[in-house]
């Protein structure tokens, strides 16, 4: 070989020897790249090839009352399903699980025919069911418990809990609200292809395997929010309303001890009722509160000391002209006194407080005890009510918002605002929930509240003192009176707007009454406010009787006794402008009640007041229980006088003016 081939030979070695080397090194790096740099989503892939997720719904946290009663809970229910790879003959199998799950045949059918790995038939069938499908015995057919969401209390408190879907998540209610917490973590199935090809679970559905959601404790008190219900459902009907709505607060926590409305629904069957039937009206709506605005127009025209406890304010004889309108009374009055103003409720007389308060500091005022805003409380859908800027009233505004209109606010803001008189002046944000425990023991409590001082204690007392006047025979809220107990509260009636035509509607109202109770140490606020009464639509004829029921419930449930002795009042000390204490004396002379309780067999309570019964009643003890009905004195009583004191478990009186 001569030199030159020798050299051609050597250029072709090394030619293909570097077209090697080169080649073997693409192979390695593309091997690192695939190894190390690609290997999480290579095996994602593979895996997807004969591993698939299958995602269960975790058991989801109870929701109790403040007692630790129930009100929502998890129950396991079965759940039918199909790996369709593994049914033999999909037609015949349909055939056969369509009339007993109640589907369409060819809707089974598509689901058995698919190419997935796993498929639910139905979901949260009955036992009865399940049992049938068992009893099938079909190759790639099974049943696994999941967990359902069931409310053992049904109406009860549905507003506020809300419900759950199928798949586990709230969709309204605190259900919703704190559904990242109640719910658990979901439990993860793998499914796989075994060595024929068919697909298989590799796991398999056990419900005990699944973790659970935080245990959520409401303020709520069972028994309360339960005869809230029934006395608002009853008031309603008895007026032949649209809705009602009602909230009881504890005066010293602020916590919800109740909030219901009417209609209501049972969320175990959600789908049977209409959005207007599942609202929660005590946050969502808002309404003008009439009336019951009047106390924190006095309260605060007091603190700034435009008036003193011992003004009188002319009521113009019903009628009072303010640029080019004329506001009324429904009774002509002349001077009143502040107390004469509520018990009375002289819309002339607050409109006259607030235009000598102004403005500012009437909106200033309103907006400290939590008109204008949303409470805070952590519930979807509440509203904020309204109230508009006072650089934005008309002339006539401070007048017509001194007496409740021109302003709106929702339930739980008039209750909140309530508790404000009830607790020294002081305001304090309301709350629903009272802990949140955690899978592992860790208990959570509400953040800190906001709290502020908004009147001063001397004139809440005061304002306190006038509201116990109008539940006396001369207010407008006779009918809130509870037999044993000393009541202060407000009615308030306010025409709707009419948002067709504008204006006020002539014959649409809200009916409310507002108060608290006891008196001498005030442990609940309760109001209650009914939606378009028919026919008679004041608060004192239509809402104060579903209060009055309500507080005298609430009170049992409490643990506050009545007191022994109507007639010996405790005396309210009320802190004159010199910083001396003057007192107001509620009691009665009781000597004539004494008198009238004869000796032997059942007494006669005909022709006493209220209060004489009481105190005729505590010298009996008879260990009968007391029903008092109507107003004014005694005309009717069952069992009638005379008759043996074991003939009846009951004392039924019915009173009426004469």
């Amino acid at each position: 070989m001569s030199g030159r081939d020798r050299r051609r030979f050597g250029l072709r070695a090394r030619f293909v020897l570097g077209v090697f080397v080169a080649s073997l090194t693409l192979v390695a790096l593309r091997a690192a790249k695939l190894q190390i740099f690609d290997h999480q989503e290579l095996t994602r892939l593979a895996q997807g090839e004969y591993l698939a997720d299958l995602r269960l719904a975790p058991r989801r946290g109870q929701v109790l009352d403040r007692a630790g009663k129930p009100l929502a809970i998890s129950v396991d229910v079965p759940s039918v399903y199909a790996n369709p790879s593994s049914v033999r003959d999909p037609r015949v199998a349909a055939r056969k699980l369509a009339p007993v799950l109640g589907l369409d045949l060819d809707s089974v059918y598509q689901k058995l025919a698919s190419d997935r790995l796993f498929v639910w038939l139905k979901r949260q069938v009955t036992p009865e069911v399940a049992t049938k499908v068992q009893a099938l015995a079909l190759d790639g057919i099974g049943t696994s418990k999941e967990p359902r969401r069931f409310y053992p209390n049904r109406e009860v408190a549905a507003h506020v809990l809300g419900f759950a879907g199928l798949d586990g998540h709230g969709l309204e209610g605190i259900e919703k609200q704190f559904d990242a917490d109640l719910a658990g973590e979901e439990q993860v199935v793998s499914a796989l292809k075994d060595g024929k090809g068919n697909a298989v679970l590799a796991g398999h559905l056990d419900p005990d395997e699944r973790t659970s959601g935080a245990d959520l404790r409401l303020t709520l008190d069972l028994r309360i929010q339960h005869a809230a219900e029934a006395a608002l459902e009853r008031g309603v009907k008895a007026s032949r309303a649209k809705a009602g709505m009602a909230v009881v607060l504890d005066v010293a926590t602020a916590e919800l001890l109740a909030m219901a409305a009417v209609p209501t629904f049972n969320p175990n069957e959600p789908t049977n009722a209409g959005s207007e039937a599942r609202r929660n009206r005590a946050l969502t709506d808002q309404f003008e509160p009439g009336s019951s605005m009047k106390p924190f127009v006095i309260a605060a025209a007091l603190d700034a000391r435009v008036i003193t406890p011992k003004s009188t304010v002319f009521c113009e004889n019903g009628s009072m002209r303010i640029t080019d309108r004329t506001i009324r009374d429904t009774h002509s009055h002349g001077t009143l006194t502040l107390t004469e103003v509520l018990a009375k409720s002289s819309n002339i007389g607050a409109a006259k407080i607030g235009q000598l308060l102004g403005r500012e500091r009437l909106a200033g005022n309103l907006r400290a005890v939590g008109f204008g805003e949303r409470t805070g409380i952590r519930f979807p859908g509440e509203s904020a009510g309204l109230l508009r800027s006072p650089s934005q009233w008309s002339p006539i505004s401070t007048a017509t918002i001194s007496f409740g209109h021109g302003i709106a606010v929702n339930l739980l803001q008039l209750a909140a605002a309530y508790r404000v008189l009830a607790a020294k002046g002081r305001y304090l944000q309301p709350e629903f929930v009272q802990s949140l425990e955690r899978p592992d023991g860790t208990v959570v409590k509400p953040p800190a509240r906001l709290e502020r001082q908004v009147f001063s204690e001397a004139n809440t007392a005061r304002v306190l003192t006038m509201l116990e006047q109008v539940v006396s025979s001369d207010g407008t809220g006779e009918l809130a009176n509870v037999a044993g107990y000393r009541v202060a509260g407000k009615t308030g009636t306010a025409q709707k707007p009419d948002p067709v035509a504008g204006g006020y509607s002539p014959d649409r109202y809200v009916a409310v009454f507002a108060g608290f109770l006891p008196v001498e140490q005030p442990r609940a606020v309760v109001v209650v406010a009914i939606d378009e009464p028919y026919g008679i639509h004041t608060g004192g004829a239509v809402a104060a009787p579903v209060f009055a029921e309500l507080a005298q419930s609430t009170m049992h449930f409490l643990g506050v006794p009545p007191q022994a002795t109507q007639g010996t009042l405790a005396a309210t000390p009320v802190v004159a402008d010199d910083n001396e204490a003057t007192v107001v004396d509620a009691r009665n002379d009781v000597s004539e009640t004494a008198a009238r309780v004869a000796a032997g067999g059942m007494p006669s309570f005909l022709g006493m007041s209220a209060r004489e019964v009481l105190d005729a009643y505590a010298e009996f003890g008879s260990g009968l229980s007391l029903e008092m009905q109507g107003s004014g004195v005694v005309v009717q009583q069952e069992p009638p006088p005379g008759a043996r004191k074991n003939a009846a478990g009951r004392l039924r009186l019915t009173l009426a003016r004469r």
